[in-house]
């Protein structure tokens, strides 16, 4: 399992509130995993580069689909330590909530605490098919995420876990754009607009990928 962070801006206190009766909280044990690495909080998630030195990776590179066993390669991959992950979530105070407000009512995002090798749920959903890559909540919580550690009193560390579906996605946008090579660093935005879930300002090792990826698309039940 591996941890990257979800770098996040603005701090804002949020009173507390009677926790919803609908949220149930569950105790899984997991494989001890590794420390998170620390971040920066700044609002970019890369030094800038001289374009005239950063080679772009064409869509026209992506035209063929990668193979199912690429795609589990690659995700296998991001499992790595030795990956670097940095995805940012709108730098916009109202466009970060309303974009973690549609994650978790729509797209299935699981909002928990880590503990060494425990994780404590706030389950909503009671989804339990969810990615084994931990992204650890890094700066300012939504106040949906403020409300549940202050209504459960939970002081550990916030993660957000993805439905395992949306990562195989990005596995597949990361397959077609590598090509077979191996996954080093990747840097990207999060972009939430017209119920759909996409990354864009995408770097894989250092390059600049055009365009942006869809990694979830559909309303809210």
């Amino acid at each position: 399992m591996s941890q990257y962070d979800d770098n996040e801006h603005e701090n804002k206190q949020i009173k507390d509130k009677p926790a919803a009766s609908n949220i149930v909280i569950e105790q899984l044990t997991l494989p001890p995993v590794p420390q998170p690495k620390l971040t920066s909080q700044s609002t970019t998630v890369s030094k800038p580069v001289n374009p005239s030195l950063t080679p772009e990776i064409n869509q026209t590179k992506q035209s063929s689909s990668a193979t199912k066993q690429q795609v589990q390669q690659v995700y296998q991959q991001l499992s790595d330590q030795g990956v670097d992950i940095q995805i940012a979530w709108p730098q916009n105070t109202a466009q970060q909530q309303a974009a973690l407000d549609f994650m978790y009512q729509c797209a299935g995002m699981q909002f928990a605490v880590l503990n060494n090798n425990e994780i404590t749920k706030v389950n909503q959903l009671r989804l339990s098919d969810y990615s084994d890559w931990i992204r650890i909540a890094q700066g300012n919580l939504s106040k949906k995420e403020q409300h549940w550690l202050n209504a459960y009193a939970l002081t550990e560390t916030a993660i957000r876990l993805f439905p395992r579906d949306i990562d195989l996605r990005l596995a597949q946008h990361l397959a077609n754009t590598l090509q077979g090579e191996t996954i080093a660093s990747l840097r990207a935005k999060y972009q939430v607009t017209h119920q759909q879930l996409h990354l864009t300002q995408i770097r894989v090792n250092n390059q600049l990928v055009k365009g942006s990826w869809t990694l979830y698309q559909g309303g809210c039940d």
